[in-house]
């Protein structure tokens, strides 16, 4: 999988917790609660390109995101950019989600795919905001009942975080579907 990412966290924007703070106070005793402010916090951007089986058949869109077909410079390979933005309680939950939704129409397989446990370690204390840090996500099959850690550091943790959630959904497609084009025996070039 060839990704890129763009997170924005409602907490983190000064101004969204100004408007919020003023939404929220009560008018006549009763409060006025924004519906976005306890639903989700976060919203991330995900363009993901992803190996297409070209039958043909091929569009360049697919109705719920973005998406171009095109094919390499040896015209020998089609891929499919697909860019799909997703809301969530934070940061990690809105990339899994972009992630997910760009990625299930290629490989419906991963609606199987379940992340269990997300931990985060900070492994240099005294670098404080500098610190590296290592990212730690279980994942699940419902399938099979098969479960896997990956493992991703970096000095960014939303970084670390996308380089653990691909690598679990890459080790699904590759170890546990039925069939994977990600592997190198998958298409010959």
């Amino acid at each position: 999988l060839d990704y890129s990412a763009q997170v924005y966290d409602q907490r983190l924007d000064s101004a969204s917790r100004v408007v919020s703070k003023e939404k929220t106070q009560s008018t006549n005793g009763q409060p006025a609660m924004l519906a976005s402010s306890t639903t989700s916090t976060s919203r991330a951007t995900v363009n993901v390109r992803t190996v297409v089986v070209d039958d043909g058949k091929t569009t360049a869109t697919d109705g719920i995101g973005s998406s171009d077909v095109g094919e390499d410079a040896n015209d020998q390979v089609c891929y499919r950019d697909t860019l799909e933005v997703a809301d969530g309680c934070g940061p990690i939950d809105s990339l899994a989600n972009a992630l997910m939704r760009a990625l299930l129409p290629t490989y419906p397989y991963l609606k199987n795919v379940e992340l269990v446990d997300y931990k985060v370690r900070i492994l240099d204390p005294a670098s404080a905001t500098n610190a590296a840090t290592r990212v730690m996500i279980e994942f699940a099959d419902t399938a099979s009942e098969a479960t896997w850690t990956t493992v991703s550091v970096d000095r960014n943790v939303i970084s670390a975080s996308l380089n653990a959630l691909v690598d679990g959904v890459e080790y699904a497609l590759v170890e546990h579907a039925p069939v994977c084009m990600l592997c190198d025996d998958a298409y010959t070039l």
